[in-house]
């Protein structure tokens, strides 16, 4: 699919756009990717980094979930996805900046890639390419700017928001009537549908936004997590030294071994702290 810059309802949307920076990032380490891919041909890349559904949680093999969109299966299956991504990505980057950006690359590419394990999670076929999320792109880009005209397979002068409708009804009959053809139809669409749900959901994107990316709301969550740490310390620390000091009154001083008096002293020490 290429563009058609006359109409568009977005300025600045032509071949000549600026460049955004996390697109840019994105689309060189795709293209790096690739390359160290058929350099080093004997590594199995696709069985560690691609999406292998059975491995997902059977091998407890998440991460795969997000390292499959950095893989493709040949030339023209990059070139595709990478010029989706410059054509249609800079734009959205710009309105929304970097970081929530490549937050909702992620998102979409990950819950393209949940819908494909979903779909078939018993499947030893990797799933490989960033198409979950660029169709992702697509659908923001369709929402944000509806009456942009695009030229569907670089022929076909079409609105955005049709085209985007019509490569998903493509993309469903794909996956009904030809599930064994070797495309993630499912993964396209779950693209799409996670980009739809964080548009139109704003518990989604602010969820996403802060905890994503908001260092304060990760501090504080750290920080409960070792305050409930301490406080779980604390109170074995004390059950232990009332097993201690009960041995005493029985048995007297002489009774306690040294890991037990190192225990006393450990808790003595803590009391002078807080009292000082």
């Amino acid at each position: 699919m290429g563009r058609y810059a006359a109409g568009s309802s977005y300025s600045g949307f032509n071949i000549g756009v600026t460049m955004t920076k996390t697109v840019k990032v994105l689309i060189i380490i795709n293209v790096a990717m690739f390359l160290l891919v058929n350099l080093i041909s004997g590594f199995p890349w696709l069985s560690i980094f691609g999406l292998v559904p059975r491995y997902v949680f059977g091998k407890l093999r998440v991460w795969q979930l997000a390292t499959y969109l950095f893989l493709h299966a040949g030339l023209w299956h990059l070139a595709v996805n990478m010029l989706m991504l410059w054509f249609f990505g800079p734009a959205i980057e710009a309105s929304w900046g970097s970081r929530r950006f490549l937050s909702y690359y992620f998102f979409t590419g990950i819950g393209a890639g949940l819908c494909s394990y979903l779909t078939a999670f018993r499947s030893g076929i990797p799933v490989i390419g960033a198409s979950g999320a660029i169709f992702g792109i697509l659908v923001a880009y369709a929402m944000m700017f509806p009456d942009t005209i695009v030229l569907m397979f670089f022929i076909f002068p079409m609105k955005i928001r049709h085209a985007v409708l019509f490569l998903a009804g493509i993309n469903l009959l794909g996956a009904l009537s030809a599930p064994q053809a070797g495309i993630a139809y499912f993964a396209h669409l779950g693209g799409g549908l996670f980009g739809y749900l964080y548009l139109k959901n704003e518990w989604i994107r602010r969820k996403l936004s802060y905890w994503r990316w908001n260092p304060s709301g990760i501090a504080f969550l750290l920080r409960q997590k070792k305050a409930r740490r301490k406080e779980m310390t604390e109170k074995e620390l004390d059950q232990k030294v009332d097993l201690i000091l009960d041995k005493v009154s029985k048995y007297g001083l002489d009774s306690l071994s040294k890991q037990e008096r190192r225990i006393l002293e450990l808790k003595s020490k803590k009391e002078k702290t807080l009292t000082s």
